[in-house]
């Protein structure tokens, strides 16, 4: 490995917020460019599936990291929302005509604690994803990667996906519209710091800024810790 870069998002900073819009179609290549773009496309590559949307087949089931995934919806929602993937595909079809940096969702990785016992994972991302977002209104998908290598170390470290909506997903009069509730700074930041804080001190010395709308910069990660990862390897 030769350049920092090729280190996974999720080794270089402890929260990652990206914006899933048209515009980030040209920001990315090789099989996770639909993920840029489409929501069902996030959708199908955090839960490791096959899957299909207006730019073709989209098929992640040879990624052997999926522990668990799930749905989180608030109190009173319609019984379809259950129903696996619609959420994100009718809110790709509802911004079919929107402008390219038009955000559909809100893709976020989270690196989780290293001190945190496996068994305690999926209720930690749970108990977050419904304090932190789900309270607001909006619903989000979940998904934890990990994966050991033959020595039982990590070849690829715990993190959680979460696909988060920034539109109206019910069927009602702001079905489509972007609800300020979920998209604006002020959730971002909550995301950030509510994180954070169930980090050890020394997992929040990585990058902490968040991805700004629209926006795709880089990380500015610790680089003592960039190079502990490289000389592991």
């Amino acid at each position: 490995m030769n350049s920092v870069t090729n280190i996974a998002l999720h080794d270089r900073r402890p929260v990652s917020i990206r914006p899933i819009s048209a515009h980030g179609l040209a920001t990315m290549s090789g099989d996770r460019r639909a993920t840029h773009v489409g929501a069902y496309a996030n959708y199908v590559y955090i839960t490791r599936q096959r899957g299909q949307d207006s730019r073709g087949v989209i098929d992640y089931r040879h990624r052997g990291d999926l522990i668990a995934c799930g749905l989180e919806l608030p109190p009173r929602h319609p019984v379809w929302a259950g129903e696996p993937g619609r959420i994100w595909r009718e809110v790709d079809t509802a911004c079919e005509n929107a402008a390219p940096d038009a955000v559909r969702a809100w893709h976020i990785v989270l690196t989780l604690p290293d001190d945190l016992p496996e068994p305690e994972w999926q209720p930690v991302v749970r108990d977050f994803v419904r304090d932190t977002l789900v309270r607001r209104g909006s619903a989000v998908a979940w998904a934890l990667h990990a994966q050991r290598n033959k020595s039982g170390g990590w070849l690829i470290r715990p993190h959680a996906h979460l696909l988060m909506t920034t539109r109206g997903w019910k069927h009602n009069a702001s079905f489509g519209r972007s609800i300020p509730a979920w998209h604006g700074a002020a959730v971002r930041s909550a995301i950030h710091a509510h994180w954070l804080a169930l980090l050890p001190q020394g997992m929040r010395h990585a990058a902490t800024v968040p991805y700004q709308y629209g926006g795709y910069t880089p990380a500015h990660p610790d680089c003592s810790r960039i190079a502990h990862l490289l000389g592991s390897m």
